[in-house]
Protein backbone atom coordinates (compact mmCIF):
# COMPACT_ATOMS: atom_id res chain seq x y z
CA UNK A 1 0.00 0.00 0.00
CA UNK A 2 1.33 3.50 -1.23
CA UNK A 3 0.58 7.06 -0.09
CA UNK A 4 0.98 9.63 -1.82
CA UNK A 5 -0.07 13.59 -1.70
CA UNK A 6 -2.51 14.70 -4.08
CA UNK A 7 -5.83 16.44 -5.15
CA UNK A 8 -8.45 13.74 -4.92
CA UNK A 9 -9.12 11.71 -7.96
CA UNK A 10 -10.71 8.24 -9.06
CA UNK A 11 -14.01 6.66 -8.46
CA UNK A 12 -14.02 7.17 -4.15
CA UNK A 13 -13.35 9.81 -2.26
CA UNK A 14 -13.35 10.18 1.25
CA UNK A 15 -14.04 13.35 4.00
CA UNK A 16 -14.58 13.98 7.40
CA UNK A 17 -17.59 16.03 8.48
CA UNK A 18 -18.40 17.13 12.19
CA UNK A 19 -21.65 16.88 14.07
CA UNK A 20 -24.54 18.34 12.12
CA UNK A 21 -22.28 19.89 9.26
CA UNK A 22 -24.35 18.08 6.07
CA UNK A 23 -23.37 20.41 3.36
CA UNK A 24 -23.89 18.43 0.33
CA UNK A 25 -24.65 15.42 1.93
CA UNK A 26 -28.33 15.88 3.79
CA UNK A 27 -30.56 13.64 2.12
CA UNK A 28 -27.56 10.96 2.40
CA UNK A 29 -26.99 11.33 6.00
CA UNK A 30 -30.72 11.49 6.68
CA UNK A 31 -31.12 8.18 4.29
CA UNK A 32 -28.27 6.71 6.34
CA UNK A 33 -29.46 7.70 9.90
CA UNK A 34 -25.87 9.56 10.10
CA UNK A 35 -25.23 13.03 12.48
CA UNK A 36 -21.61 12.91 12.20
CA UNK A 37 -20.65 12.10 15.84
CA UNK A 38 -17.67 10.13 16.51
CA UNK A 39 -17.06 6.05 15.38
CA UNK A 40 -19.80 6.88 12.73
CA UNK A 41 -19.33 6.34 9.02
CA UNK A 42 -21.20 6.13 5.99
CA UNK A 43 -21.55 5.74 1.89
CA UNK A 44 -22.90 7.83 -0.39
CA UNK A 45 -23.30 8.35 -4.10
CA UNK A 46 -23.75 11.73 -5.02
CA UNK A 47 -25.12 12.91 -7.99
CA UNK A 48 -22.38 14.85 -8.69
CA UNK A 49 -18.57 14.46 -8.28
CA UNK A 50 -17.28 10.77 -7.15
CA UNK A 51 -19.12 7.58 -8.10
CA UNK A 52 -18.36 6.59 -4.27
CA UNK A 53 -18.24 8.77 -0.95
CA UNK A 54 -17.18 7.57 2.15
CA UNK A 55 -18.43 9.78 5.31
CA UNK A 56 -16.85 9.90 8.47
CA UNK A 57 -17.79 11.66 11.38
CA UNK A 58 -15.68 13.70 13.91
CA UNK A 59 -18.01 14.67 16.50
CA UNK A 60 -18.62 18.18 17.89
CA UNK A 61 -16.05 21.18 15.94
CA UNK A 62 -15.01 22.50 19.47
CA UNK A 63 -13.88 19.24 20.63
CA UNK A 64 -11.85 18.42 17.70
CA UNK A 65 -8.58 16.76 18.12
CA UNK A 66 -6.07 14.73 15.82
CA UNK A 67 -6.79 11.90 17.81
CA UNK A 68 -10.11 11.71 16.73
CA UNK A 69 -9.28 12.42 13.39
CA UNK A 70 -6.67 9.47 13.12
CA UNK A 71 -9.73 7.21 14.50
CA UNK A 72 -11.84 8.50 12.18
CA UNK A 73 -8.94 7.52 9.28
CA UNK A 74 -8.88 4.29 10.44
CA UNK A 75 -12.72 3.39 10.01
CA UNK A 76 -12.13 5.10 6.53
CA UNK A 77 -9.48 2.07 5.89
CA UNK A 78 -11.68 0.11 6.95
CA UNK A 79 -14.13 0.61 5.04
CA UNK A 80 -12.18 0.62 1.95
CA UNK A 81 -10.83 -2.67 2.88
CA UNK A 82 -14.61 -4.32 3.23
CA UNK A 83 -15.95 -2.56 -0.53
CA UNK A 84 -12.16 -4.77 -1.85
CA UNK A 85 -11.30 -0.67 -3.18
CA UNK A 86 -7.85 -0.62 -4.79
CA UNK A 87 -7.55 3.08 -4.52
CA UNK A 88 -8.96 5.69 -2.65
CA UNK A 89 -8.48 10.09 -2.11
CA UNK A 90 -8.73 11.28 1.50
CA UNK A 91 -9.66 14.80 2.02
CA UNK A 92 -8.44 15.75 5.78
CA UNK A 93 -10.79 18.92 7.32
CA UNK A 94 -9.80 22.13 7.11
CA UNK A 95 -6.94 23.40 10.40
CA UNK A 96 -3.61 22.04 10.53
CA UNK A 97 -2.62 21.08 7.48
CA UNK A 98 0.60 19.05 8.04
CA UNK A 99 -1.03 17.53 11.57
CA UNK A 100 -4.02 16.20 9.62
CA UNK A 101 -1.78 14.87 6.79
CA UNK A 102 -0.15 12.92 9.19
CA UNK A 103 -3.06 11.71 11.25
CA UNK A 104 -4.87 10.56 8.23
CA UNK A 105 -2.12 8.56 7.12
CA UNK A 106 -1.24 7.04 10.06
CA UNK A 107 -4.65 6.08 10.90
CA UNK A 108 -5.36 4.22 7.84
CA UNK A 109 -2.18 2.47 7.42
CA UNK A 110 -2.12 1.07 11.32
CA UNK A 111 -5.69 0.43 10.81
CA UNK A 112 -4.75 -2.10 7.97
CA UNK A 113 -2.13 -3.93 9.82
CA UNK A 114 -2.49 -7.75 9.66
CA UNK A 115 -0.33 -10.32 11.04
CA UNK A 116 -0.79 -13.57 9.41
CA UNK A 117 2.62 -15.36 8.97
CA UNK A 118 0.98 -18.65 10.98
CA UNK A 119 -2.15 -18.26 9.16
CA UNK A 120 -2.62 -21.47 6.81
CA UNK A 121 -5.88 -19.80 5.85
CA UNK A 122 -4.67 -15.73 5.66
CA UNK A 123 -8.53 -15.01 4.54
CA UNK A 124 -9.21 -12.28 2.18
CA UNK A 125 -6.13 -10.10 0.78
CA UNK A 126 -5.97 -6.49 1.46
CA UNK A 127 -6.60 -5.28 -2.26
CA UNK A 128 -6.09 -1.47 -1.20
CA UNK A 129 -2.43 -0.20 -3.07
CA UNK A 130 -2.55 3.86 -3.65
CA UNK A 131 -4.30 6.26 -0.81
CA UNK A 132 -4.06 9.47 -2.19
CA UNK A 133 -4.15 12.21 0.74
CA UNK A 134 -5.26 16.12 -0.25
CA UNK A 135 -2.54 17.59 2.46
CA UNK A 136 1.32 18.16 3.12
CA UNK A 137 3.32 15.69 0.73
CA UNK A 138 5.97 16.05 3.81
CA UNK A 139 3.70 14.95 6.47
CA UNK A 140 2.03 12.20 4.26
CA UNK A 141 5.40 10.82 4.19
CA UNK A 142 6.27 11.40 7.50
CA UNK A 143 2.78 9.49 8.35
CA UNK A 144 3.89 6.50 6.35
CA UNK A 145 7.36 6.31 7.82
CA UNK A 146 6.25 6.55 11.36
CA UNK A 147 3.11 3.79 10.97
CA UNK A 148 5.82 1.62 8.96
CA UNK A 149 8.11 1.40 11.68
CA UNK A 150 4.89 0.62 14.26
CA UNK A 151 4.45 -1.87 12.56
CA UNK A 152 8.10 -3.42 12.53
CA UNK A 153 7.57 -3.30 16.57
CA UNK A 154 4.54 -4.69 16.13
CA UNK A 155 5.56 -7.70 14.30
CA UNK A 156 8.54 -8.71 16.45
CA UNK A 157 5.78 -8.66 19.27
CA UNK A 158 3.32 -10.80 17.21
CA UNK A 159 6.11 -13.27 16.42
CA UNK A 160 6.33 -16.57 18.98
CA UNK A 161 8.17 -16.33 21.61
CA UNK A 162 10.39 -19.54 20.21
CA UNK A 163 11.05 -17.68 16.92
CA UNK A 164 11.13 -14.65 18.32
CA UNK A 165 14.30 -15.56 20.69
CA UNK A 166 17.30 -13.37 21.78
CA UNK A 167 19.56 -13.83 18.73
CA UNK A 168 16.65 -13.17 16.32
CA UNK A 169 15.73 -9.97 17.74
CA UNK A 170 19.41 -9.32 17.43
CA UNK A 171 19.09 -10.38 13.89
CA UNK A 172 15.83 -7.92 13.66
CA UNK A 173 18.08 -5.07 14.93
CA UNK A 174 20.93 -5.69 11.95
CA UNK A 175 18.60 -5.93 9.05
CA UNK A 176 17.24 -2.58 10.05
CA UNK A 177 20.65 -0.97 10.28
CA UNK A 178 20.82 0.57 6.63
CA UNK A 179 23.25 3.36 5.47
CA UNK A 180 23.53 5.93 8.35
CA UNK A 181 22.93 3.35 10.98
CA UNK A 182 26.02 0.95 12.50
CA UNK A 183 25.47 -1.73 15.09
CA UNK A 184 27.23 -3.36 17.32
CA UNK A 185 25.46 -7.28 18.35
CA UNK A 186 27.73 -8.59 21.97
CA UNK A 187 27.54 -12.40 22.29
CA UNK A 188 27.51 -14.21 26.12
CA UNK A 189 31.17 -14.21 26.30
CA UNK A 190 31.95 -10.09 25.40
CA UNK A 191 28.50 -10.02 28.21
CA UNK A 192 30.16 -11.69 30.62
CA UNK A 193 33.19 -10.26 29.68
CA UNK A 194 32.18 -6.46 29.91
CA UNK A 195 30.46 -7.62 33.77
CA UNK A 196 27.15 -7.17 32.84
CA UNK A 197 25.89 -9.42 35.90
CA UNK A 198 22.23 -8.92 35.85
CA UNK A 199 22.17 -9.68 32.09
CA UNK A 200 24.19 -13.02 32.73
CA UNK A 201 22.52 -13.92 35.39
CA UNK A 202 18.79 -13.65 34.56
CA UNK A 203 19.69 -15.59 30.95
CA UNK A 204 21.76 -18.40 32.68
CA UNK A 205 18.74 -20.34 33.72
CA UNK A 206 17.91 -20.75 29.59
CA UNK A 207 19.24 -22.79 26.67
CA UNK A 208 18.56 -19.27 24.58
CA UNK A 209 21.79 -18.10 24.46
CA UNK A 210 21.64 -13.63 25.74
CA UNK A 211 22.53 -10.88 23.27
CA UNK A 212 23.26 -7.10 24.17
CA UNK A 213 22.58 -4.75 21.10
CA UNK A 214 23.97 -1.31 20.21
CA UNK A 215 22.68 1.05 17.31
CA UNK A 216 23.91 4.00 16.08
CA UNK A 217 22.72 6.94 14.31
CA UNK A 218 24.88 10.17 13.91
CA UNK A 219 23.49 13.37 12.70
CA UNK A 220 25.48 15.89 10.38
CA UNK A 221 26.23 18.87 12.90
CA UNK A 222 24.11 17.26 15.83
CA UNK A 223 24.33 19.38 19.15
CA UNK A 224 22.56 16.54 21.41
CA UNK A 225 23.00 13.08 22.15
CA UNK A 226 20.24 10.83 22.91
CA UNK A 227 20.15 7.25 24.27
CA UNK A 228 16.82 5.16 23.84
CA UNK A 229 17.15 1.76 26.04
CA UNK A 230 14.72 -1.10 25.52
CA UNK A 231 14.15 -4.25 28.00
CA UNK A 232 14.21 -7.33 25.71
CA UNK A 233 12.73 -10.26 27.86
CA UNK A 234 12.15 -12.60 25.10
CA UNK A 235 9.75 -14.58 27.01
CA UNK A 236 8.86 -14.26 30.83
CA UNK A 237 8.66 -17.62 32.64
CA UNK A 238 8.87 -15.64 35.80
CA UNK A 239 11.85 -18.17 36.41
CA UNK A 240 11.66 -20.31 39.58
CA UNK A 241 9.17 -17.61 41.03
CA UNK A 242 6.74 -19.39 38.44
CA UNK A 243 4.00 -17.44 36.86
CA UNK A 244 0.94 -19.07 36.94
CA UNK A 245 -0.48 -19.97 33.51
CA UNK A 246 -2.79 -17.12 33.01
CA UNK A 247 0.35 -14.54 34.00
CA UNK A 248 2.73 -16.53 31.25
CA UNK A 249 -0.23 -15.95 28.46
CA UNK A 250 1.54 -12.83 26.95
CA UNK A 251 4.63 -12.75 27.95
CA UNK A 252 6.03 -12.83 24.57
CA UNK A 253 5.75 -9.08 24.81
CA UNK A 254 8.02 -8.33 27.23
CA UNK A 255 10.04 -7.42 24.18
CA UNK A 256 8.19 -4.70 23.56
CA UNK A 257 10.99 -1.92 24.64
CA UNK A 258 13.78 -3.68 22.27
CA UNK A 259 11.27 -3.89 19.51
CA UNK A 260 10.42 -0.35 19.91
CA UNK A 261 14.26 0.43 19.76
CA UNK A 262 14.14 -1.86 16.43
CA UNK A 263 11.03 0.18 14.77
CA UNK A 264 12.41 3.71 16.15
CA UNK A 265 15.96 3.06 14.20
CA UNK A 266 13.86 1.37 11.36
CA UNK A 267 13.29 5.24 10.35
CA UNK A 268 15.83 7.18 11.50
CA UNK A 269 17.81 7.06 8.31
CA UNK A 270 14.58 8.03 6.37
CA UNK A 271 13.73 10.69 9.07
CA UNK A 272 17.03 12.19 9.14
CA UNK A 273 16.63 14.10 12.96
CA UNK A 274 19.01 16.39 14.02
CA UNK A 275 20.53 14.58 16.70
CA UNK A 276 22.48 11.35 17.78
CA UNK A 277 20.95 8.27 18.83
CA UNK A 278 21.81 5.25 20.98
CA UNK A 279 19.63 2.24 20.31
CA UNK A 280 20.12 -0.05 23.10
CA UNK A 281 18.62 -3.04 24.07
CA UNK A 282 19.87 -6.64 26.49
CA UNK A 283 17.99 -9.36 25.36
CA UNK A 284 17.40 -12.97 27.47
CA UNK A 285 14.60 -15.39 28.23
CA UNK A 286 13.62 -15.56 32.39
CA UNK A 287 13.55 -19.56 32.42
CA UNK A 288 13.61 -21.65 35.16
CA UNK A 289 15.98 -23.77 34.57
CA UNK A 290 18.24 -26.44 36.52
CA UNK A 291 20.84 -23.58 36.86
CA UNK A 292 18.45 -21.08 37.37
CA UNK A 293 19.43 -18.00 39.33
CA UNK A 294 17.88 -18.05 43.07
CA UNK A 295 15.78 -15.70 45.50
CA UNK A 296 18.59 -14.65 48.01
CA UNK A 297 21.45 -14.91 44.82
CA UNK A 298 23.67 -11.56 44.77
CA UNK A 299 24.31 -10.49 41.15
CA UNK A 300 26.28 -7.76 40.44
CA UNK A 301 25.85 -5.44 37.69
CA UNK A 302 28.06 -3.24 35.10
CA UNK A 303 28.24 -0.26 36.78
CA UNK A 304 29.66 -2.19 40.12
CA UNK A 305 26.74 -2.11 42.69
CA UNK A 306 24.97 -5.25 43.66
CA UNK A 307 21.58 -6.68 43.57
CA UNK A 308 19.73 -9.06 46.12
CA UNK A 309 17.48 -11.36 44.63
CA UNK A 310 14.15 -11.13 46.27
CA UNK A 311 12.04 -12.12 43.23
CA UNK A 312 13.19 -13.81 39.74
CA UNK A 313 10.07 -12.16 38.30
CA UNK A 314 11.85 -8.97 38.36
CA UNK A 315 14.02 -9.64 36.35
CA UNK A 316 13.49 -6.63 33.62
CA UNK A 317 15.23 -4.02 35.70
CA UNK A 318 18.32 -6.57 36.32
CA UNK A 319 19.45 -6.80 32.74
CA UNK A 320 18.06 -2.81 31.89
CA UNK A 321 20.72 -2.32 35.49
CA UNK A 322 23.79 -3.43 32.81
CA UNK A 323 21.56 -1.47 29.72
CA UNK A 324 21.55 1.86 31.82
CA UNK A 325 24.92 1.33 33.03
CA UNK A 326 26.52 0.78 29.39
CA UNK A 327 24.26 3.87 28.40
CA UNK A 328 25.67 6.11 30.93
CA UNK A 329 29.21 5.22 29.82
CA UNK A 330 28.43 6.88 26.22
CA UNK A 331 27.89 10.06 28.29
CA UNK A 332 25.06 11.11 26.08
CA UNK A 333 22.33 14.23 26.45
CA UNK A 334 19.51 12.50 27.89
CA UNK A 335 18.40 8.85 28.06
CA UNK A 336 15.27 7.29 27.68
CA UNK A 337 14.23 3.76 28.42
CA UNK A 338 10.94 1.94 27.45
CA UNK A 339 10.42 -2.17 29.46
CA UNK A 340 7.20 -3.47 30.00
CA UNK A 341 7.91 -3.48 33.79
CA UNK A 342 5.66 -3.89 36.04
CA UNK A 343 1.93 -5.05 36.56
CA UNK A 344 1.75 -2.35 39.34
CA UNK A 345 1.93 -0.31 36.46
CA UNK A 346 -0.92 -1.89 35.02
CA UNK A 347 -3.02 -1.81 38.05
CA UNK A 348 -2.55 2.18 38.77
CA UNK A 349 -3.34 2.91 35.01
CA UNK A 350 -4.98 0.76 33.45
CA UNK A 351 -4.24 -1.58 30.19
CA UNK A 352 -4.18 1.75 27.83
CA UNK A 353 -2.07 4.26 29.59
CA UNK A 354 1.85 4.34 29.89
CA UNK A 355 3.93 5.79 33.05
CA UNK A 356 6.56 8.02 32.99
CA UNK A 357 8.91 8.70 35.40
CA UNK A 358 11.60 11.41 35.31
CA UNK A 359 13.08 14.03 37.79
CA UNK A 360 13.54 16.17 34.41
CA UNK A 361 10.81 18.92 33.72
CA UNK A 362 12.36 19.77 30.41
CA UNK A 363 12.52 16.29 29.05
CA UNK A 364 9.12 14.65 30.66
CA UNK A 365 7.48 17.99 28.99
CA UNK A 366 8.91 17.33 25.78
CA UNK A 367 7.42 13.58 25.90
CA UNK A 368 4.09 14.56 27.10
CA UNK A 369 4.25 17.06 23.96
CA UNK A 370 4.75 14.15 21.16
CA UNK A 371 3.06 11.58 22.80
CA UNK A 372 -0.13 13.92 22.89
CA UNK A 373 0.41 14.98 19.19
CA UNK A 374 0.81 10.72 18.57
CA UNK A 375 -2.65 10.30 20.30
CA UNK A 376 -0.48 7.54 22.95
CA UNK A 377 -1.61 8.00 26.99
CA UNK A 378 1.21 9.05 29.16
CA UNK A 379 0.85 10.09 33.00
CA UNK A 380 3.44 11.11 35.24
CA UNK A 381 4.32 9.30 38.03
CA UNK A 382 6.33 10.11 41.27
CA UNK A 383 9.68 8.84 42.01
CA UNK A 384 9.58 8.90 45.92
CA UNK A 385 12.70 9.05 47.54
CA UNK A 386 11.18 7.43 50.36
CA UNK A 387 10.10 4.42 48.84
CA UNK A 388 14.26 3.71 48.51
CA UNK A 389 13.78 2.05 52.01
CA UNK A 390 11.45 -0.93 50.18
CA UNK A 391 14.44 -1.66 47.80
CA UNK A 392 17.45 -1.33 50.86
CA UNK A 393 18.92 -4.84 51.39
CA UNK A 394 20.83 -5.78 54.06
CA UNK A 395 23.42 -7.43 52.02
CA UNK A 396 23.70 -5.93 48.81
CA UNK A 397 23.53 -2.21 47.67
CA UNK A 398 19.27 -2.93 47.14
CA UNK A 399 17.26 -5.62 46.47
CA UNK A 400 15.44 -6.34 43.02
CA UNK A 401 11.81 -6.31 44.59
CA UNK A 402 10.49 -3.49 46.92
CA UNK A 403 7.15 -5.58 47.59
CA UNK A 404 3.36 -5.19 46.05
CA UNK A 405 2.91 -1.19 47.12
CA UNK A 406 3.72 1.17 44.98
CA UNK A 407 5.79 -1.68 42.48
CA UNK A 408 5.88 0.68 39.75
CA UNK A 409 7.44 3.21 42.05
CA UNK A 410 10.35 1.53 43.60
CA UNK A 411 11.25 -0.20 39.97
CA UNK A 412 12.17 3.16 38.74
CA UNK A 413 13.86 3.95 41.61
CA UNK A 414 15.69 0.56 41.29
CA UNK A 415 16.64 1.95 37.45
CA UNK A 416 17.49 5.23 39.05
CA UNK A 417 20.43 3.42 40.41
CA UNK A 418 22.29 2.14 37.29
CA UNK A 419 22.01 6.19 35.21
CA UNK A 420 25.13 8.10 35.95
CA UNK A 421 24.73 10.94 38.50
CA UNK A 422 23.99 14.28 36.07
CA UNK A 423 22.55 12.34 33.03
CA UNK A 424 18.83 13.41 32.30
CA UNK A 425 16.68 10.51 32.77
CA UNK A 426 13.16 9.25 31.96
CA UNK A 427 11.67 5.90 32.31
CA UNK A 428 8.28 4.87 30.43
CA UNK A 429 6.83 1.93 31.60
CA UNK A 430 4.53 0.32 29.22
CA UNK A 431 3.43 -2.52 30.42
CA UNK A 432 0.08 -1.81 29.71
CA UNK A 433 -0.53 -0.81 26.27
CA UNK A 434 2.28 -2.89 24.88
CA UNK A 435 -0.41 -5.82 23.78
CA UNK A 436 -3.75 -5.71 23.51
CA UNK A 437 -6.36 -8.22 23.42
CA UNK A 438 -9.01 -6.46 21.76
CA UNK A 439 -9.39 -4.24 18.69
CA UNK A 440 -9.17 -0.48 19.04
CA UNK A 441 -9.95 1.91 16.34
CA UNK A 442 -6.24 1.90 14.99
CA UNK A 443 -4.98 -1.33 16.73
CA UNK A 444 -5.82 -4.73 16.33
CA UNK A 445 -5.53 -7.26 18.93
CA UNK A 446 -1.75 -8.26 20.02
CA UNK A 447 1.17 -5.92 19.33
CA UNK A 448 0.96 -2.05 19.45
CA UNK A 449 4.51 -1.07 18.71
CA UNK A 450 3.46 1.69 21.35
CA UNK A 451 5.94 4.70 21.86
CA UNK A 452 7.36 4.49 18.28
CA UNK A 453 6.05 7.05 17.05
CA UNK A 454 5.67 9.15 20.09
CA UNK A 455 9.50 9.00 20.31
CA UNK A 456 10.23 9.26 16.57
CA UNK A 457 8.24 12.76 17.23
CA UNK A 458 10.59 13.59 19.97
CA UNK A 459 13.61 13.13 18.19
CA UNK A 460 12.58 15.04 15.25
CA UNK A 461 11.44 18.12 17.37
CA UNK A 462 14.52 17.57 19.44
Amino acid sequence: MKFTAGSPKGETVAKFIFEGDFDGIRDDAKAHNFSGKEREVMVAHPAKGPKRLIVAGLGKKEKFTTEKLRRAAAQVGQRARLLDLAEISIVPPAGDRSENSQAVVEGVALALYEYKRYKSKPGRPLKLQTVRVDGDADAVRRGEIYARATCVTRDLVNDPPSVCTPRYLADAAKKVAKKGISIKVFDEKQIKKMGMGGLEGVAIGSTEPCRFVHMTYKAPGARRTVAIVGKGITFDSGGLCLKPADGMLNMKDDMSGAGAVIGIFSALAELKPRVNVHGIFAATENMPGGSAYKTRDILRAMNGKTMEIINTDAEGRLILADALSYASRLKPSEIIDMATLTGACVVALGPDMSAIFTANEKLQKGILAAARAEGEKVWPMPLENEYLDMIKSDVADMKNSGGRWGGAITAALFLREFVEEGIPWAHLDIAGPALVENDRPYRPAGGTGVMVRTLLRYLEEQ
